[in-house]
C-alpha cells in the first residue's frame, strides 16, 4: 500500500503479510519530506479499513525498536496497543557479518512531552516549543489527539 504524490513519486508506504485472521506490517516507511505531514496514518487507516471491510481480519500487528520512541508514540496515538515485547540475542551483524560498533548500536535520544494548548490555542505551543529548541532539542513529530491534547515528539538537535 503507498501514498502516490502529484508528482507520481512515492510519498510514504506500508507493506504487510496476510495472514489467517491477521495481518502483519513488515515495513512502515515515509520520505524524509513527507514526514509529520501524517502520511503513515493516512496508510494505517486505510490498510485498518479494508481489513474491517474484508470482515475476517482480527487484528493488524507491527513492531518498532524499542528505542524508536516516534513510532510507538505515532502508534499508540492510531489506537494501537502493545501486546508483547519481543527479545532478541544478536550473534552478528546480519548485513556484513561483524559485530556492531557501539556508535552503530546507538539510538537517537528522543523526548516525548504531552501538551494541551487550553483554549487560548497554540501560541502556548510555539513558545514551548521554542523553549525545547534552546535546550538542544528540534521538533520531530506532532500527535493530534485531541482539540487541546498534543504529543510532542523532540530529538537531540546534535543527533539528527
Amino acid at each position: 500500500m503507498a501514498a502516490i504524490g502529484q508528482d507520481g513519486k512515492a510519498m510514504g508506504l506500508i507493506t504487510y503479510l496476510l495472514g489467517p485472521g491477521r495481518w502483519h506490517i513488515t515495513l512502515g516507511y515515509t520520505a524524509p519530506e513527507h514526514r509529520r505531514k501524517h502520511i503513515h496514518t493516512a496508510l494505517f487507516e486505510a490498510l485498518r479499513d479494508e481489513g474491517l471491510q474484508q470482515g475476517n481480519i482480527l487484528s493488524i500487528d507491527c513492531r518498532t525498536h524499542v528505542n524508536n520512541l516516534a513510532a510507538q508514540a505515532a502508534f499508540e496515538a492510531q489506537g494501537r496497543t502493545i501486546e508483547f515485547i519481543e527479545y532478541s540475542f544478536r550473534l552478528k551483524d546480519e548485513v556484513v557479518v561483524k559485530e556492531p560498533t557501539a556508535e552503530e548500536m546507538r539510538m537517537p535520544e528522543y523526548l516525548i512531552e504531552p501538551f494541551d494548548t487550553g483554549p487560548v490555542g497554540l501560541k502556548n505551543m510555539q513558545a514551548f516549543i521554542n523553549e525545547k529548541t534552546s535546550e538542544g532539542y528540534e521538533l520531530q513529530q506532532v500527535i493530534e489527539r485531541s482539540t487541546y491534547q498534543w504529543v510532542l515528539i523532540f530529538r537531540r538537535a546534535d543527533q539528527a
